[in-house]
């Protein structure tokens, strides 16, 4: 498995501020439902639901630019193109299974992050 990416939550931070209480909240709620939307993309894309994959690849993207991981978010995009147009398909099954690689490595470092925004309260 590749080296792990460092996190960045400059751009969260600018938009939020730097709120320990908020922070943990918005890490839980990435590492709750990331999952779960991974989940249905892989459901769709069993069922060849081409505009479904693109869909939950659309409602995940935004997401990896507050955690500073443009490498997953232009992954993500690609995955919604190629679904959306239908093209390129047999590329999205790895595409795919690069992405649940990568958030699970985000996962871990955000449950990381969260124990020491917890351990400052």
């Amino acid at each position: 498995m590749k080296k792990s990416r460092q996190l960045d939550f400059s751009y969260l931070i600018e938009m939020v501020g730097d709120d320990p209480v908020f922070l943990a909240d918005f890490f839980k709620t990435f590492i709750e439902h990331t999952p779960v939307y991974l989940a249905e993309m892989d459901c769709a894309l069993a069922n060849k639901n081409w505009s479904k994959v693109a869909n939950y690849a659309h409602k995940i993207k935004p997401t990896f630019t507050y955690v500073g991981r443009n490498d997953a978010k232009q992954l993500v995009e690609a995955i919604e193109y190629h679904a959306r147009n239908k093209i390129a398909l047999e590329k999205i099954p790895s595409d795919v299974d690069e992405l649940k690689l990568m958030c699970a490595d985000i996962c871990k470092q955000l449950e990381q992050e969260q124990i020491k925004l917890t351990s400052k309260r």
